[in-house]
């Protein structure tokens, strides 16, 4: 026989859970944890690139796979907005990524792509250093490292795929591909 479960427990359990999710991805590199400023801009980005969970939608807006594909083993495969990459070059824009992350990037996909995480990017034009390290998060947890021969600064944002490595740390350990 079926037993209800009284609204009292029902309830209480979902606030438990909703807490517990709302804590979800806030380790960062050794442990630390996430700035509450930094907690609202990630969720500012989740809601700006929901949309994107359907890979049709990123192509419709514009971002285009890299050419030749780009898949980082333990990251994933890459989209990027060249006119965002290139565009305006002040601070970066928490609600228009340069790079979208995927696990599979193809049009083919039908929008049953995996989208795991975001990524800001500046270029540096060969003098990536302290002195233009581009503004990112709030505090001091997002992690900017230089891609290539000093021509990009990049910021991974795991806001779809947790990493236990950290929200902003570059590989995670969890993919394989």
């Amino acid at each position: 026989m079926h037993k209800s479960i009284p609204s009292s427990v029902l309830a209480a359990f979902l606030a438990a859970l909703v807490l517990t999710l709302g804590n979800w991805g806030t380790a960062v590199a050794g442990g630390d944890k996430l700035s509450s400023d930094t907690r609202k801009e990630l969720a500012q980005a989740r809601r700006a690139t929901a949309r994107y969970h359907n890979i049709s939608n990123a192509y419709a807006d514009g971002y285009t796979e890299v050419d030749p594909p780009f898949v980082l083993p333990g990251v994933g495969c890459h989209l990027w907005d060249l006119n965002a990459l290139f565009g305006d070059l002040g601070e970066i824009d928490l609600n228009r990524p340069e790079l979208l992350i995927y696990s599979d990037c193809s049009q083919s996909a039908g929008g049953r792509a995996e989208l795991r995480a975001v990524e800001y990017a500046r270029p540096c034009d060969g003098m990536c250093n302290d002195a233009n390290l581009p503004e990112g998060f709030s505090g001091d947890e997002d992690v900017w490292e230089v891609f290539g021969a000093d021509i990009l600064w990049t910021l991974h944002v795991w806001i779809w795929q947790h990493n236990p490595a950290g929200m902003f740390v570059k590989l995670n350990p969890n993919i394989a591909d």
